[in-house]
């Protein structure tokens, strides 16, 4: 018998995307990166926000207990990433600006491990390193912590940007105001408000945000009641002249000072010249320090 083979019919095949097909699907996966890429940036920057909150809480866990131990007083540090953390690498690690011998000093980049107060009361020294840290400062670091020591930047030996002093510098002279660090009772009236540290870049805005949105002046702040919270300052402008609030002097033009040692600073004069919206709180003056502290 023979056996006919069975006819098939002309295989059909897909055909090849055409030019216009494949035009329009990148456009429209264009489109949908266009919609969900910002979404996971912004996902992105707050869930780093949110560690950097919980950094800077357990830092603030590190302070209440250094306090308890060393008659209710914030530390003394030298250099202002001297209160936590590690050595840092800043005088090889620039870019902008070369720093002198007394820069790395200044910034306390060269403060010893076991001489950063703090460090004895964390676990780990990597909740200094906040995971948000690209740099900045004068001299273009690309990582504070690795710069520094320190991603955070505690106010430390004066009074500036309407922030009263909290580490007292033991490079100052000894006994005065800049040597001295700020005592628990003297913050007791609005905790909340008062600052002690942030990212190391604060308070100004644009590329130095590391937290910020579109260019605002958001930082990650911690305040002496614990919390650590985003907190948006003004714009740079305007903080660049808030940079230090006019002192009182005598008629020899010296500086005046209360019993305690104490700068006495002309409040009148710097809510004159601060503009009118921010001269009141409600309907209350924006004080400058403690006490009475009501702002910042």
């Amino acid at each position: 018998m023979v056996v006919t083979p069975r006819q098939h019919g002309p295989r059909r095949t897909r055909a090849a995307f055409t030019l216009i097909e494949l035009i329009i699907v990148m456009l429209v996966l264009g489109i949908l990166a266009s919609i969900l890429l910002p979404s996971l940036t912004k996902a992105k920057r707050r869930g780093m926000r949110t560690r950097s909150i919980n950094n800077q809480k357990q830092i603030g866990v590190a302070y209440r207990a250094y306090i308890e131990d060393n008659r209710d007083y914030y530390p003394q540090v030298r250099g202002f990433a001297g209160v936590g953390g590690k050595v840092g690498a800043l005088a090889s690690q620039w870019r902008d600006v070369k720093p002198s011998d007394q820069d790395v000093a200044l910034m306390g980049a060269d403060t010893p491990e076991d001489e950063r107060p703090l460090n004895k009361y964390v676990t780990n020294i990597d909740i200094f390193h906040d995971p948000a840290d690209n740099g900045g400062t004068k001299f273009g670091v690309d990582s504070c912590f690795e710069a520094l020591g320190n991603s955070y930047q505690p106010q430390v030996g004066s009074d500036f940007f309407r922030v009263k002093r909290v580490l007292g510098e033991l490079a100052e002279l000894k006994d005065s105001y800049a040597w001295r660090s700020i005592r628990d009772d003297e913050i007791r009236e609005s905790p909340s408000n008062k600052i002690i540290q942030g990212d190391w870049n604060w308070p100004w805005d644009s590329a130095d945000s590391w937290h910020g949105d579109k260019g605002e002046a958001g930082h990650v702040m911690l305040y002496h009641d614990g919390h650590a919270a985003y907190y948006v300052f003004p714009p740079s402008e305007l903080m660049a002249s808030w940079a230090y609030v006019p002192q009182k002097r005598a008629t020899d033009g010296s500086p005046l000072v209360d019993s305690r040692n104490n700068l006495i600073l002309d409040h009148e004069k710097f809510r004159a010249e601060s503009p009118a919206e921010y001269r009141k709180i409600g309907n209350r003056d924006a004080l400058y320090v403690d006490r009475g502290f009501e702002w910042w």
